[in-house]
């Protein structure tokens, strides 16, 4: 039995810019997703979170693979995801369920039969990488248990081929992020780099909200912003570009007036680009009238807002007699780690 663990995300500034190639600054947050794996006869599925316990033949998983793979590579040619999210909504996530272990397998070079077990602190649809961080967490408790050595550079890229079964076309950020850890300048297709050195010092005041559930998927989030008109999304795209770049160098310096400018227009942003809420909405416009920031975090739809005020004082009583619960956690934590060794293999 093997047992390996990986934290969650939040974009510090870049959502939905980063899927078109722009940049973004990503912090692994202290909540963290972990999976136990065992050899079995068969694939096992078990999730506490949602009472999940699922258990299929390697047939059963290896021809859901290649279904749900197949049609991944259909819908990338329209560009056009819909059919795909469809088909991994069904049964309870099912297809999903079996397509990701089945490629965490197939890029391992595992033909056994294999049982997880998950559990995390982190919401799902909340912004904070869910589904990335299960991924990741997953392709190397799967690893150790098998006795395979799997730098994180090569975790990182099978974790994307998962995301990419549920999400359609991630920016790859997510797993990147919950892979290696820390506070990172990401941008498509391969540039990650740590910003340690250069931000040393630890990201204080942030709190974390959370809003309500999202309707649709991050998938469908982000199908419905490249819906959008072309002129209107690429503007946005590309300022919210330039806006990562000044969040990095305020940081740096540590100009935390810029920062909050930064923040605050991101949100603007992601508001015009139809993907904030009247809920996140309100949060942010009483937030900022205390002199602080706020953002959506990650697709949007709903989840997770991420708060700044110099004063925290402040920021929880704003945010408390807005009737939600802060919650506060740290930022740039440990990526992804065997949490036991695996004497068995």
């Amino acid at each position: 039995m093997a047992v390996a663990s990986a934290p969650g995300k939040v974009h510090l500034i870049g959502e939905h810019a980063v899927v078109y190639g722009e940049p973004a600054i990503f912090a692994a947050v202290g909540m963290r997703t972990f999976v136990t794996a065992e050899k079995s006869d068969r694939v096992g599925y078990k999730d506490k979170r949602w009472g999940h316990n699922d258990s299929w033949s390697l047939e059963d998983v290896v021809a859901a693979t290649d279904e749900v793979v197949g049609l991944w590579n259909a819908c990338a040619q329209k560009q056009e995801f819909s059919e795909l999210f469809s088909n991994i909504k069904a049964n309870s996530y099912e297809n999903y369920k079996k397509a990701a272990i089945g490629a965490a397998m197939k890029n391992l070079g595992i033909n056994g039969g294999i049982s997880i077990s998950i559990e995390s602190q982190l919401p799902a649809g909340a912004g904070l990488g869910s589904s990335a961080s299960l991924s990741v967490a997953a392709v190397n408790a799967i690893a150790a248990e098998y006795g395979k050595s799997v730098s994180k550079e090569e975790t990182n890229r099978i974790a994307y081929e998962l995301e990419k079964i549920i999400h359609g076309t991630p920016s790859g950020g997510d797993n990147s992020a919950c892979c290696y850890g820390g506070l990172i300048w990401f941008q498509k297709p391969n540039t990650i780099l740590s910003l340690k050195e250069e931000i040393p010092y630890k990201l204080e005041n942030f709190i974390l909200v959370y809003t309500n559930q999202p309707e649709k998927t991050t998938g469908e989030l982000v199908q419905s912003v490249r819906n959008l008109e072309e002129n209107l999304r690429n503007h946005c795209v590309h300022e919210i570009g330039r806006l990562a770049k000044d969040m990095r160098e305020a940081l740096k310096i540590r100009d935390l007036e810029t920062m909050k400018r930064t923040i605050n227009r991101n949100q603007q942003i992601l508001a015009k680009l139809g993907v904030s809420t009247p809920e996140i909405d309100e949060m942010v416009s009483a937030i900022k009238e205390k002199g602080g920031a706020a953002k959506l975090c990650g697709a949007g739809g709903g989840g997770m807002v991420l708060c700044y005020h110099e004063k925290k004082n402040i920021l929880l009583e704003t945010i408390r007699d807005l009737g939600y619960e802060p919650l506060e956690t740290d930022l740039a934590v440990e990526g992804v780690k065997i949490e036991n060794e695996n004497s068995n293999t």
